[in-house]
């Protein structure tokens, strides 16, 4: 589980009271029922806060965020009531918080006052207001490590007093975060899910964003694989994506979402999510810098427009040398790059019938022909002469198996505009309209 602050995009130091109020406060208990798939209760977070309202620490009064079926997205958040506190118990509880292990654990009322979060301040956020304790008579087996391997009282469900709350002190060396579990989710505005979006990790042991500082695309390529989808299109952090494309910060603020996951890296030769390392984030990275992702099960997203030409040649030659390329007219052949592979591909697109001749225009400036082109047009390879030598004849194609690479291009109107703008659509295997259905463009 994570060790975040309890309330997205607040750092690690709160050294006054208006800070402990968001911290406390946007993680307030609601307990109504969820609407949610039902699923076991866990904690989503876990933090130790001492007497300055740091939350950065390894000793301090245990406060946590439970979520599970029959809870509200935001879950129920406070203390840990001590009774029936064990060994085992504290050392589950110390891990919930993202370390290693237990090394002692008291009730409030032993504790001394620099690892405590005070009475005062307790009262002040909780008592007449919200839950004040999270979970009583909870009492874990040895080994475990799921809320659902421990007994306790329904959630938010005490009789408990501020001086019966926990206080561990727990082990300085963090455990790497159990990725086995995850469930990943794209989702975006209210929570729709979408082939693009942030990234949720869902697990039942915790559930939150990815920091996207150092993931590469490796890894980016894996959550999408693990989302559903074939193909990764694109990767950012939050902050660079339009707000209508990601998590919106209401609902980020409602479902007390925040990051719970730094340093994800999933190597080449992953298959799994279980095969990643991830630490439990530190605080540092906030919902602004979480990790967005674009993903699609399209694979003619994987391939990029890298040239646009004008090919002839004279029937009855067809060396590849007999091919001239780059004059002002002649058979269209486009020519593509795999993203991933770095395989290419030159071949002919197919002719499309367009009006005012604004495509033809489009296409000749990409290829750099000047501006004004009085008698620009594409048509048809078939409607174009054999006997002028102003295409890629017959011959030519057959001999060198030229094929369709291209089963759709579109180019869109204006000036100065660079290949990338074109739309288009890979061809599937043995794509064929007819050779005489290729495009041909003249551009004088």
């Amino acid at each position: 589980l994570d060790r975040v602050p309890l309330s997205s995009g607040i750092n690690a130091e709160y050294g006054d009271r208006n800070m402990l109020t968001q911290l406390l406060a946007t993680a307030a208990a609601l307990l109504i029922l969820g609407t949610g798939e039902a699923r076991p209760d866990y904690i989503s977070l876990a933090k130790l806060i001492n007497a300055n309202r740091q939350s950065d620490v390894s000793w301090g009064t245990l406060m946590v965020t439970v979520k599970g079926d029959g809870l509200s997205d935001r879950g129920v958040t406070g203390m840990v009531c001590g009774d029936n506190m064990t060994d085992d118990t504290a050392h589950f509880l110390c891990q919930a918080a993202g370390f290693g292990s237990m090394e002692q654990w008291s009730r409030l009322s032993r504790a001394s006052d620099a690892h405590k979060l005070s009475y005062a301040d307790w009262r002040n956020f909780f008592v007449g207001k919200f839950v004040g304790f999270a979970l009583d008579d909870l009492k874990c087996s040895p080994g475990a490590t799921r809320l659902e391997e421990c007994s306790h009282n329904p959630v938010g469900h005490h009789n408990c007093r501020y001086y019966e709350g926990m206080v561990l002190k727990c082990s300085e060396m963090e455990r790497g975060v159990d990725l086995e579990d995850m469930d990943v989710q794209l989702q975006k505005g209210r929570g729709v899910m979408s082939s693009n979006g942030t990234v949720l990790l869902n697990g039942t042991r915790s559930s939150g964003l990815v920091c996207a500082d150092g993931v590469t695309s490796d890894t980016a390529e894996l959550l999408c694989n693990e989302a559903g989808y074939d193909t990764l299109v694109d990767y950012q952090a939050a902050k660079n994506v339009n707000r209508s494309s990601k998590l919106s910060c209401d609902t980020l603020r409602y479902r007390n979402i925040s990051v719970i996951v730094e340093d994800l890296d999933c190597p080449s030769n992953s298959t799994d999510l279980g095969d990643c390392s991830a630490s439990h984030a530190r605080g540092d990275c906030d919902a602004d810098d979480a990790l967005w992702l674009s993903c699609t099960n399209d694979s003619g997203q994987e391939w990029e427009l890298i040239d646009l030409t004008l090919a002839h040649n004279v029937a009855g030659h067809h060396e590849e040398r007999d091919l001239e390329t780059g004059g002002d007219f002649g058979t269209v052949l486009v020519t593509i790059r795999n993203t991933k592979t770095g395989e290419e591909r030159t071949g002919l697109t197919p002719y499309t019938a367009r009006s005012y001749n604004y495509y033809a225009y489009s296409m000749c400036h990409m290829m750099g022909y000047p501006h004004e082109l009085p008698h620009a047009h594409e048509t048809r390879t078939g409607d174009v002469s054999d006997t002028f030598n102003i295409k890629v004849s017959c011959g030519y194609i057959l001999e060198n198996d030229m094929d369709f690479v291209l089963s759709y291009l579109w180019c869109p109107h204006g000036n100065y505009l660079e290949l990338s703008s074109c739309r288009f659509y890979v061809a599937p295997d043995g794509y064929n309209p007819g050779l005489d259905n290729a495009m041909w463009l003249n551009c004088i």
